[in-house]
């Protein structure tokens, strides 16, 4: 049998955060047989890559002053060269800039970059830089088809170029609770309680004080409803201050990081994800497994994930859609979709047996198969590379 291909993934480092949990979460699950991997860090290792290590990938630094460090570029095509490696998969602008240098100079190695969110270019130079480096990759990975579009729109790109690649979330760890009440106390709420969850980073892109600002709408004709942030971030001290001039009380929750997450989601009753941007939400994927149905602003790809119409309205009964996709940033909108949840519990029921099922589409076990037919297909040779540099649409 030939030996397996050997993969690089290429990141600036390894933070706890989503981009990086997922390649955690997917490098140990593919097939040793076919593929070996390892990781290398362009600034620093991060906390996750111990972790990682322990789980059998090697992880590599090469700290680069900038994305064109002359001496990182020439160590970064001799970690190439000396550990034959076969395909170069990197994640984001800062590190796919380096990665495709590199490997032209290690012999014009296959590399394709993966685009994790949409307006992800600060600059027209990057733009410019970004469209001159396509040339020498084998294609790009979106994590939804709106990031496609966006990444076909800013680069360039034809469509045959960019290959989707949905995040998929263990399935397993998440499932719809037995018994809601003991959930609900289980994870610190009244057991009466509807509880309206929203599990993000506290950052602007998320935006949290807009889901305070819901709150404020909501809980006076609610009596009973509660609302909960499960994250962490920058935001905290706005988002308490935000609560507290609101005057919601109890009536508001920050429940800081959760691991796991699931207890979290099974003591909901209503997911909510009012964020400015998204490339490819895990935690709605997550929210849906455990049979949340779903309010969500229709960035990236929450209305793909969630299956609805991105005009608010309401799905039939016993239909696809998990919920309900409202425009970004129209607080009214997003007022009016979860008071008509919040108003009807033989519709929350309806979606959330329809959010079990869509959740499916998103498994981890999907999203390994996937990657690992796109490696073998992109490792295999320089036909197919000359096929995908005249995808490239120069100007």
């Amino acid at each position: 049998m030939p030996r397996p291909l050997n993969i690089l993934r290429v990141i600036t480092w390894l933070p706890p955060g989503g981009i990086e949990r997922k390649i955690l979460a997917v490098l140990p699950r593919l097939n040793p047989q076919r593929f070996r991997c390892r990781v290398l860090c362009l600034r620093e290792r991060g906390a996750l890559a111990d972790e990682l290590q322990g789980a059998g990938t090697p992880v590599d630094l090469i700290a680069f002053r900038s994305r064109l460090d002359p001496r990182g570029l020439r160590r970064f095509a001799r970690h190439l060269r000396q550990h034959e490696i076969d395909l170069v998969h990197a994640h984001m602008y800062r590190a796919s800039v380096p990665a495709t240098i590199a490997a032209r100079l290690a012999g014009g190695l296959p590399v394709v970059s993966q685009v994790h969110n949409v307006g992800t270019w600060e600059s027209r130079r990057q733009v410019w830089m970004d469209r001159f480096l396509c040339r020498w990759r084998r294609g790009l990975i979106a994590v939804s088809e709106r990031v496609k579009r966006d990444v076909i729109e800013t680069l360039g790109v034809a469509p045959e170029f960019v290959r989707v690649i949905y995040n998929g979330v263990d399935l397993s760890q998440f499932t719809a609770p037995v018994n809601p009440a003991q959930a609900k106390k289980a994870a610190g709420f009244d057991p009466d309680a509807t509880v309206v969850l929203m599990a993000a980073r506290l950052v602007e892109q998320k935006n949290p004080l807009g889901f305070v600002e819901l709150a404020r709408r909501i809980t006076p004709r609610f009596p009973k409803t509660v609302f909960a942030i499960a994250g962490a971030g920058p935001l905290e001290d706005p988002i308490r201050r935000e609560a507290e001039r609101a005057s919601l009380g109890r009536r508001f929750r920050l429940l800081g990081l959760r691991d796991p997450m699931a207890p979290v989601y099974q003591a909901a009753d209503l997911f909510v994800l009012p964020s400015h941007k998204e490339g490819f939400s895990n935690a709605l994927i997550e929210a849906m497994a455990c049979g949340l149905p779903v309010a969500a602003a229709d960035v990236g790809g929450n209305a793909e994930a969630v299956g609805a119409q991105r005009d608010g309205a309401v799905p039939p009964p016993g239909g696809e859609a998990a919920g309900l996709i409202v425009p970004p940033g129209h607080a009214d909108s997003l007022e009016h979709a979860v008071a008509a949840l919040l108003s009807d519990a033989p519709l929350r029921a309806s979606l959330a047996q329809a959010a079990c099922r869509r959740a499916q589409r998103f498994s981890l076990d999907r999203m390994v198969a996937d990657l690992e037919a796109l490696y073998l297909e992109l490792a295999g040779g320089e036909e197919k590379s000359s096929a995908a540099r005249a995808c490239v649409t120069v100007g």
